[in-house]
């Protein structure tokens, strides 16, 4: 599936959860408070059942080939999936509203909040940033249904809505069903509003036994999601209580210690704390690859060195680049030494500065690269480089490049000629 069409589907999804959502809402308020719908209400109706009707066309494009052919290769198990969400969608679809007027048969309609919960499945799965987040809310919004319908039973059971008194009218008496609701649920309980019936206190006693659930639910797994959806943070500060811990048994001098400490809050507050090789080694080779490619491609197509390069060339490259992190006034190298790395600059400024060691004769920034004379030529540098601010850099050694560019010796003559006509002298590394 292409992306325009998923999101255009996202959005569609988005569409039937807001739609059966308002009817989820609005139709057992209809039941219990017996209302005679305004016009716009019944336009309104007939805005959701013709997207619901709309939406079994959806369904069915939707698990099609791109050609229009239903694909052959598919189990039973699969196919009776399709069937039984086929018949989900009709149901939903099915015009009660203004067949039986309002009777119990509207409730039918709401069986489509079946397909709301496996879309809600489906968008946690794939949203990898928000996960715990989209969780979270996806709990608040059952949550908010479940008290909606306990107080619109508790209506439907002649429940007391009295308080203080007061006899409620209307949607006061929503309003105060929905506090028993909420306040049964939380497992708070004034008891202000009291069951008097036993059909009513066999309810409560439900409403209770659910409440404790949803109550263990909240301390059980809200915690451990408000906790989660932080993840980097955590890491961070268990990294420094690492290092405070490490400072303090070496004895590291208290300016080193706050360079220390001023590393891994940048890596903190720019990377959120990840190890990006530590996650690309995770990945199986044909994402890593991907990953890479998107990350670095840009770097090594960009750099003359590697003009022409072939596609498989550039691949294997682009999955050899190791990220660096360089603080600011650090040497990345030093002239005179001799070099067996080729740096490319993802963030960061650095400068290059001659041989004298004073003298800055270039500044580079995002995107640049520099030092590409030591993959080709055993010599000292004959500049220095230093980062002027924190540096992300990706790195290629030597000794890496050599075992890649063995498979492809066509490409040696035309990078020799390049690295030999490049200008100024002054500025390689």
């Amino acid at each position: 599936m292409r992306f325009e069409s998923y999101r255009l589907y996202q959005l569609w999804d988005l569409l039937i959860a807001l739609s059966v959502t308002c009817a989820a809402v609005e139709i057992p308020l209809r039941l219990v408070l017996k209302y005679e719908p305004s016009m716009s209400l019944i336009d309104f109706d007939l805005a959701i059942t013709f997207i619901l009707c709309l939406d079994m066309l959806v369904q069915w494009h939707r698990h099609t080939e791109p050609a229009g052919r239903v694909a052959v290769s598919v189990s039973s198990r699969t196919v009776s999936a399709r069937v039984a969400w086929l018949g989900i969608d009709l149901l939903a679809a099915l015009p009660f509203k203004f067949l039986a007027g309002t009777t119990v048969l509207l409730l039918v309609q709401l069986v489509k909040l079946a397909r709301v919960a496996q879309r809600m499945r489906q968008w946690r799965h794939h949203e990898v940033q928000h996960a715990n987040v989209l969780r979270l809310a996806f709990f608040a919004y059952w949550l908010f249904l479940t008290a909606h319908w306990l107080a619109c039973g508790w209506l439907a059971l002649g429940g007391n809505t009295t308080l203080a008194g007061e006899v409620a009218q209307g949607f006061s008496r929503y309003l105060r069903a929905l506090y028993w609701s909420i306040t049964t649920l939380a497992t708070v309980g004034y008891g202000d509003l009291t069951p008097a019936t036993d059909a009513q206190v066999a309810y409560t006693m439900v409403a209770m036994i659910l409440g404790v659930g949803v109550y263990s639910y909240v301390i059980g797994n809200v915690a451990s999601l408000l906790a989660n959806i932080d993840l980097a943070k955590n890491h961070y500060l268990e990294n420094m209580e690492r290092l405070g811990a490490f400072v303090r048994y070496r004895n590291i001098p208290p300016v080193l210690q706050r360079r220390l400490r001023d590393y891994y809050t940048y890596l903190w507050e720019n990377r959120l704390g990840y190890d990006e090789s530590s996650i690309m080694a995770d990945l199986p080779d044909s994402l890593r690859t991907e990953v890479a490619l998107f990350l670095r491609r840009d770097f090594i197509e960009h750099a003359p060195l590697f003009k022409g390069a072939s596609h498989e060339l550039v691949r294997e490259l682009a999955l050899q680049l190791r990220p660096v992190v360089f603080t600011p006034g650090d040497y990345i190298v030093r002239a005179g030494q001799y070099g067996r790395h080729m740096y490319f600059i993802s963030r960061g400024t650095v400068e290059i500065i001659a041989a004298d060691g004073h003298t800055v004769v270039n500044t580079l920034r995002d995107g640049s690269f520099f030092g590409e004379l030591a993959l080709l030529f055993n010599q000292p540098r004959t500049v220095s480089v230093r980062a002027v601010h924190y540096c992300d850099l990706y790195t290629l050694d030597k000794d890496t490049f050599d075992h890649v560019l063995a498979r492809y010796p066509e490409f040696a003559a035309h990078i020799k000629e390049v690295v030999d006509t490049r200008t100024p002298q002054a500025t390689k590394a």
